[in-house]
């Protein structure tokens, strides 16, 4: 057996496909027509943008009756299934294509379609290999695989409007969570940010919730069809994360914000503006909705500093100082998260 790792264009592929000399071999692969609309787009957007794809697996071998090569896909036939049919204009990109949303192939300017089709696909050629070695390998492709965390099985599992939500939420403020200190890289890396925002989208849909991931698994899941407050809970969202990027940036450039605080901090910010649902004045300790963030984005950022800064110190059993550092400890159940929505959203409101 022998192994040639080379690249070649998307054109070349979709010819070979096209004339039969590149099949599928359903000993391995799955059966098509598996990946969603949205799912598609994503990959076809990402060939337009030049992003990087997992290599494809093909197995070459002779026929001695016709003395011509026959190549077959021992892995990759989703994605080189998908880049023919959007040669074909067999479908329409959706929106989580930002710049392409709404096109096919053939309405694409000339100098993309060009740069779609010169696109080098990454690929491994095995030759001289019998059957039991190639099963071998597709065995392997699919062993080494790190098992994936609960967000990951969301991700991969669910291809609906929410998903897609969340991923666009991913993309204006991961690098934020990031390069303040939020999240770090290798949670990033693991869609700690996923859980973040979609904790946060939780919030605005939902109310706030202890943490359980058969909470955000079912948020997902029923919105996966059709989300349909999605403007609602994209406008508030974005409005409530930029307030605190810009406006209270103080806060997010101490570096002191982790994900646990910020999850509060965006619920006290929802109930000052808007109410939370499930949550009323005395369950807030008497705390009413004032219809705004806060009157002094400054002062209420020293005030919450000092909160945060709290946390390290000792303080008299029974003090709401005593109970944030708690609700600090402790950080993803429900009664933590309530208090420390109360002392904040209070520091918010008496910032003024």
């Amino acid at each position: 057996m022998k192994i040639i790792r080379n690249t070649a264009p998307v054109s070349d592929l979709y010819n070979q496909m096209k004339s039969g000399e590149l099949t599928v071999n359903r000993t391995y692969q799955r059966s098509q027509g598996l990946w969603p609309a949205n799912a598609r787009s994503y990959f076809i957007d990402s060939i337009l943008n030049e992003f990087p794809f997992p290599k494809v697996v093909i197995r070459q071998t002779v026929d001695l009756l016709t003395r011509k090569s026959k190549r077959e896909i021992v892995d990759g036939q989703q994605r080189l299934t998908v880049i023919r049919d959007f040669i074909e204009d067999k479908f329409k990109l959706t929106r989580v294509s930002a710049v392409y949303s709404g096109a096919q192939f053939g309405s694409l300017e000339q100098e993309v379609q060009a740069r779609f089709l010169a696109y080098e696909v990454s690929m491994d050629v095995i030759v001289s290999a019998t059957n039991d070695e190639v099963l071998e390998i597709f065995r392997r492709i699919n062993s080494y695989q790190l098992p994936l965390n609960d967000a990951e099985k969301r991700h991969a599992t669910y291809q609906g409007e929410f998903k897609w939500f969340i991923k666009e939420m991913m993309d204006l403020y991961s690098p934020v969570f990031e390069s303040y200190g939020v999240l770090s890289l290798k949670q990033v890396s693991r869609m700690d940010d996923a859980v973040l925002l979609t904790e946060l989208a939780q919030v605005l849909i939902e109310g706030v919730k202890k943490r359980d991931n058969r909470l955000l698994k079912r948020l997902y899941e029923s919105n996966d069809e059709a989300f349909p407050n999605t403007e609602v809970v994209r406008s508030r969202l974005i409005e409530v994360l930029d307030f605190v990027k810009i406006d209270l940036n103080e806060i997010l450039a101490s570096n002191a914000i982790k994900p646990y605080m910020l999850y509060s901090l965006f619920s006290a910010l929802v109930y000052n503006k808007y109410g939370i649902t499930g949550l009323d004045s005395e369950s807030v300790g008497g705390l009413a909705t004032s219809h705004v963030y806060c009157d002094d984005p400054h002062l209420a950022s020293q005030r919450i500093l000092e909160l945060v800064g709290s946390i390290e110190n000792s303080h008299p059993a029974g003090t709401e100082l005593a109970d944030f550092k708690s609700a600090s400890i402790s950080t993803t159940n429900l009664k933590s998260r309530l208090t420390r929505l109360r002392v904040l959203a209070k520091a918010l409101q008496a910032a003024a």
